[in-house]
């Protein structure tokens, strides 16, 4: 299991960084800092709907189109800690002992993500704009409570 959590005050860094994450359809494989992302990624926005964005990325030309968070949530880029949430010691000790929650630190947030397709636009039935809406539907549906009065059916 996860825990969310910002990082320690201590630590100097700040939770009020905002991105906006690139889903690109490739594997890249770096997960590091860039020195010169401008020489290297330059989305240009379409004319006709700022929604849509070009870019190239190693010669290949890329269509990007912005998929909003919806309204009441907030995307979060987490990364992974050592640190861990102890847990609560077991009442009787037949019980196997619960699994470690990890801490998760809180880097950055954001609004919207841009999906990328080669060469065409994605499609909304894309898996990554599709899996916004539908993840969204699941977690809600998964924290709704039961109403205890009946409702009538049609």
């Amino acid at each position: 299991m996860f825990s969310l959590q910002r990082p320690p005050q201590s630590s100097g860094s700040t939770c009020s960084n905002k991105c906006t994450p690139n889903i690109l359809p490739c594997r890249v494989h770096h997960d590091g800092p860039v020195n010169s992302v401008d020489r290297f990624w330059i989305p240009v926005p379409d004319v006709k709907d700022k929604a849509l964005q070009t870019a190239h990325f190693r010669g290949r030309k890329l269509r990007g189109r912005h998929v909003a968070v919806p309204e009441g949530y907030q995307g979060v880029v987490a990364a992974p800690t050592e640190r861990v949430i102890p847990s609560k010691p077991a009442e009787n000790d037949d019980s196997a002992p619960e699994e470690p929650i990890k801490i998760l630190e809180q880097q950055s947030t954001f609004e919207e993500v841009v999906v990328w397709g080669h060469e065409t636009m994605p499609a909304s039935d894309d898996p990554f704009v599709k899996g916004v809406e539908e993840w969204i539907k699941l977690a809600e549906a998964m924290h709704i409570q039961p109403s205890s009065e009946k409702q009538p059916s049609t």
